[in-house]
């Protein structure tokens, strides 16, 4: 049976990294989705905006299995066409092999097979990666359905190993603007120089970043704060004194902290300055219940599984803050490798997608 499933996860993930799906454009991934359920005998759903569910079971209590069908775009450093996979050592080379097309496969796998207690929610959406995108990220949608429980099924492998991702930390975003005043970059002195006052703020918010400290919040599993400058803007001509600047802020939100505390700090950070600022954010973070059935049962498959029952945080943010505002309890579990996100030569290991998937498998069969 594992030899069958190893088979259907690498042509799966094989022929959908064949199928470019860039964040805002899954058209094809959307097409593919729906015909894999139907030939499964699935009943598909999907949206305007291309997001695809299929709703199996019956009970109570509900559950969402998710896994989103875009990728980032491919950069530089790929051996050969990132589009076409290619399948070595008992591994699927690809752009989004690993983040999320490796989810999408278990999935697939799973909704036709799994026979449960409860209701489960297939989902398959969109725009997940980046920010500004032309449609909104398709797990508001899924959420807003309501349900106990999400499991993602992003790339929680390590060394063939599926862990169990208990949390991540949540991403907000600032957009800090400085006034000045302009004058002729023979006379700076006549003018402020709205640039140097955000290079002051850069190196506050570097100092700032220096004073997070890594802390455990599961055993083995670990959070740290971060913050950064990662885009800056200014100026219009050599010879001008600029008169405003924008900074945008990358915070990720580590247990505990909201969105307020980045505006706490903010706010620190700008007193006296001539500036205001806005901050996006869609979700604080998410941490799994440590007493809940979901983890309970999910530390119970692992077992069964080969896991062991470890444990795993994301420092990055994933689409579990989303269900957890609707007041779900999350777990990530997916059979993509860790550290394989958004690098050139992305790959995910066929014996760990397996493991993964039996893991998945005995968790969504034993929730009631």
């Amino acid at each position: 049976m594992d030899m069958e499933m190893k088979e259907f996860l690498g042509k799966t993930i094989a022929e959908m990294v064949a199928i470019a799906s860039p964040s805002g454009r899954e058209e094809k991934m959307t097409e593919y989705v729906i015909a894999r359920l139907k030939k499964d005998g699935l009943k598909a759903k999907r949206d305007a905006d291309g997001n695809v569910w299929a709703e199996v079971g019956a009970g109570k209590r509900r559950l969402h299995a998710n896994a989103h069908m875009d990728t980032v775009v491919a950069g530089d450093g790929w051996k050969g066409d990132p589009l076409k996979a290619r399948i070595t050592g008992g591994r699927v080379y690809g752009l989004g092999s690993s983040d999320c097309k490796a989810g999408i496969a278990a999935l697939l796998w799973l909704a036709p097979r799994v026979k449960t207690r409860i209701r489960v929610v297939y989902s398959f959406t969109v725009c997940e990666e980046g920010v500004d995108l032309p449609k909104p990220n398709g797990s508001e949608k899924m959420a807003a359905m309501g349900g106990d429980w999400a499991v993602l099924c992003e790339p929680t492998c390590e060394a063939g190993v599926p862990l169990l991702g208990i949390g991540t930390q949540g991403h907000a975003r600032a957009d800090v603007r400085f006034r000045g005043e302009a004058a002729h970059s023979s006379r700076p002195e006549d003018g402020r120089n709205a640039i140097y006052a955000a290079a002051r703020f850069c190196s506050e918010l570097e100092r700032l970043n220096g004073r997070f400290e890594e802390f455990e919040v599961a055993p083995g599993a670990a959070a740290r704060a971060t913050v950064a400058a990662t885009i800056i803007r200014g100026g219009t001509l050599s010879n001008v004194i600029p008169d405003a600047a924008e900074v945008t802020v990358s915070r990720r939100l580590a247990p505990g902290e909201t969105r307020k505390t980045f505006r706490m700090e903010l706010d620190s950070l700008l007193e006296g300055a001539d500036a205001d600022y806005t901050v996006a954010s869609d979700g604080d973070g998410a941490l799994t219940r440590r007493d809940g059935d979901l983890l309970r049962a999910a530390k119970a498959a692992s077992g069964r599984a080969g896991g062991k029952g470890r444990l795993a945080f994301a420092r990055g943010r994933t689409d579990a803050i989303i269900f957890a505002r609707h007041d779900m309890d999350t777990l990530t579990v997916g059979p993509g490798v860790m550290g394989q996100c958004h690098v050139a030569n992305e790959y995910v290991d066929l014996a760990g997608a397996v493991a993964a998937v039996r893991l998945l498998e005995e968790l969504i069969g034993n929730l009631a």
